[in-house]
């Protein structure tokens, strides 16, 4: 099976992104289709990669701000039942927040903080294999590929 594959990179950061399953996963699915490396045989080309980037960084910031946001209602609720503490004993629990960390720990890996200014662009199709259950594209391992693989979002 053969994907097209767009790459580039953002700062020292190398990433690809695939093109072929891009509108066919869930939105908040998309960035775990971005991965670090540059597969073998791309060529450079002119591709907009604005539509993909900047729609990885809107869902990085709505994680980021759940996140943000359940971390502060956390606390609140913590330094309320603090002075019962030993009065009222109560457990308390942070929200579960799950794919928003893993969305947001992902997208810090491959990519970083900052999603403008990236390098020449390299496009092209490419091999995509499974191995021992891990997803290879172009030779490349990709954690995003087998993340979605194992949880049955894309079939490979």
């Amino acid at each position: 099976m053969e994907i097209a594959v767009a790459a580039s990179t953002i700062g020292k950061r190398r990433f690809f992104i695939d093109i072929t399953h891009w509108d066919s996963v869930d939105r908040f699915h998309k960035p775990f289709l971005v991965n670090p490396g540059h597969p073998a045989g791309l060529s450079v080309a002119v591709f907009d990669l604005s539509r993909y980037i900047n729609e990885v960084a809107q869902i990085y910031k709505e994680a980021s701000e759940a996140l943000a946001s359940a971390r502060r209602e956390f606390v609140k609720s913590a330094s309320r039942a603090w002075p019962l503490r030993f009065l009222l004993p109560a457990r308390i629990e942070p929200p579960a927040l799950g794919p928003e960390w893993e969305i947001k720990t992902h997208v810090e890996n491959v990519i970083g903080k900052k999603f403008g200014g990236w390098g020449e662009v390299l496009v092209g199709r490419v091999a995509v294999e499974v191995r021992d259950r891990a997803v290879y594209i172009g030779g490349v391992p990709s954690i995003g590929h087998t993340y979605l693989r194992m949880l049955g979002a894309l079939s490979i």
